[in-house]
């Protein structure tokens, strides 16, 4: 009697093991979206979807054969010029790779990176969709500069208030990392793709902390470093950031790390000078000795011209 009631226990739970493998992937609460491109290519727009299919793999199939339509909604195009064929995907422990043909490179860059943002942000609403990585042919993608995109997730493509990107354009910076011995500055060309929903001050500090894409140079500004808040006024620029900048230690000199900052906001016209506060304190030192207070005016003794780094 027991062993006939372990068999029944074990069917029952094996029954239960199946339905779930076909049970219905939630979606989100205030319905799915596709997200298309406005007329001119540099903003993103939505239009609801009602997903059909009730699983992941039907799912991504399904989105992606719908983001693949011509939109019937007015000024609104496709995030993928119909050039550009999705070859395959894969999914692997959330993150969704997909190889496009090779007439995605010919895409230009706003469009490109519009494109990203579009299908990234459609794809993630999908529940067990929480990364995306895009191929092109057998190759990853790589961005202006040939470093491999990489893993993109929704967040990469919303501002702080948690708003989808709305415009882009180009911008070129010039931007100060440390050197390898840590002691002096050295100036890097930037290009990339600017969205309009944040400020320029703000792009470049969230460049700062990202930190340098190539060998040679140091990050300046702790990885785990917040921005509270970054506002300029008559030529001042006022930045505030969490405690984590004066708690973290990176491999520069204090002036480099205070000057990195200082010197890549003021190559913004409208900086001249920057003052620091921490959790809007503006009586801080950092690492106990640098005193923050006061403003603080571009500096370029520090800059190491034999490693200038040019793109």
């Amino acid at each position: 009697m027991k062993q006939r009631l372990l068999i029944l226990i074990s069917l029952i739970m094996c029954a239960c093991c199946l339905s779930g493998c076909g049970k219905e992937q939630s979606l989100p609460d205030d319905g799915f979206k596709l997200y298309y491109l406005n007329k001119d290519e540099n903003k993103l727009v939505t239009t609801d979807y009602e997903v059909k299919s009730d699983n992941v793999t039907e799912q991504i199939t399904e989105v992606l054969d719908a983001v693949n339509q011509v939109s019937d909604k007015i000024n609104c195009v496709n995030a993928m010029p119909e050039s550009v064929k999705i070859q395959d995907w894969t999914l692997k422990e959330q993150n969704l790779t997909i190889s496009f043909s090779l007439e995605y490179l010919n895409m230009k860059k706003t469009r490109e990176i519009m494109c990203r943002a579009a299908l990234v942000l459609t794809l993630s609403q999908i529940q067990g969709v929480d990364y995306v990585t895009f191929n092109v042919g057998q190759e990853p993608l790589k961005d202006s500069i040939g470093e491999p995109v990489g893993v993109m997730k929704a967040a990469d493509f919303v501002d702080s208030s948690g708003s989808s990107i709305n415009t882009y354009q180009n911008v070129d910076l010039i931007l100060y990392f440390g050197s390898e011995s840590g002691d002096r500055l050295v100036e890097k060309n930037d290009n990339g793709i600017y969205s309009e929903n944040i400020s320029m001050e703000r792009y470049v500090l969230d460049k700062l902390i990202k930190g340098p894409d190539k060998s040679g140079l140091v990050r300046t500004i702790p990885a785990n470093t917040k921005i509270i808040s970054v506002s300029t006024k008559d030529g001042i620029c006022y930045v505030n950031l969490d405690s984590s900048f004066l708690a973290e230690a990176v491999d520069v000199s204090d002036e480099v790390e205070i000057y990195s900052i200082v010197n890549s906001l003021c190559e913004l016209t409208t900086v001249n000078k920057v003052q620091f506060s921490i959790n809007g304190e503006t009586d801080k030192k950092l690492h106990n000795t640098f005193e923050l207070s006061g403003t603080f005016s571009r500096n370029l003794d520090l800059l190491d011209d034999k490693e200038k780094e040019v793109e």
